[in-house]
Order: structure tokens, then sequence, then C-alpha cells
């Protein structure tokens, strides 16, 4: 699957892994009808996978301030941390992780601006 492919759809083996997840969108009979879990779900992955702001999410995609406030809720409830768990034991069984070869942070570069030195007691 190729990042372009986000964008037209959200793929049914993603959604596969966070259906069971989610909770039930529920609709008291009032004002609009909510939006669908997957139809929110495949903006907020649009948002972080291309990384544009929340106010400028295409047309076509759920109101931003929906995507926002159930990205925030799911956050919350440690939703995308259960996904990621799952996700991780699916790769372990097909292809195995070598421990030895994980790096949780990219930056190997110095800080600038002599950042090794005690900073200000606060």
């Amino acid at each position: 699957m190729e990042l372009k492919d986000l964008a037209r759809r959200l793929p049914d083996e993603i959604w596969a892994v966070f259906e069971p997840l989610l909770p039930p969108v529920v609709w008291v009979g009032n004002g609009r009808k909510p939006r669908s879990n997957r139809e929110c779900l495949h903006g907020i992955l649009y948002v972080l996978v291309t990384g544009i702001p929340w106010d400028m999410m295409p047309k076509g995609f759920p109101s931003y301030k929906t995507c926002e406030k159930r990205f925030t809720q799911w956050l919350e409830r440690g939703i995308f941390q259960e996904a990621w768990r799952i996700l991780v034991g699916r790769y372990e069984c097909l292809r195995g992780i070598n421990g030895d070869q994980i790096c949780l942070d990219g930056s190997k570069h110095p800080s600038k601006k002599g950042a090794n030195r005690p900073g200000p007691a606060r």
C-alpha cells in the first residue's frame, strides 16, 4: 500500500484493526447524524500522514473539528496505543523484530548552541 492509496480510501485491513477498538457512534435524534468512525479515522490518518493542519483537510472528509475531537478522545482512551500493540504483534509474527536495530529517536546530531550544558534552575 502506498500513501496515495490512503488519500483515496481507508484500506479495509487498517479499518479491521481499529473497528473493534472504537466506541460506537450514538445518535440521539437531535441535529445532524454524526459521521461514522470509519470516515473520521480516514480523515485523521490523512492529516497524520500528510502533515497538513486540521483546518486544511480537503472536502470529502468529515469536518476538521469532528476529526480533531474524535482524535483527542481516542488518544485519551489509548486506542492508538492498542492498535499499535496489535500491529506490532502481527508484524513480529510475519517478519520478526530485531531488537538490536530499533531506534526510538532518529536524532543523531548534537544539539545546537551548547545544549549539553545544564539549563537554568526552575
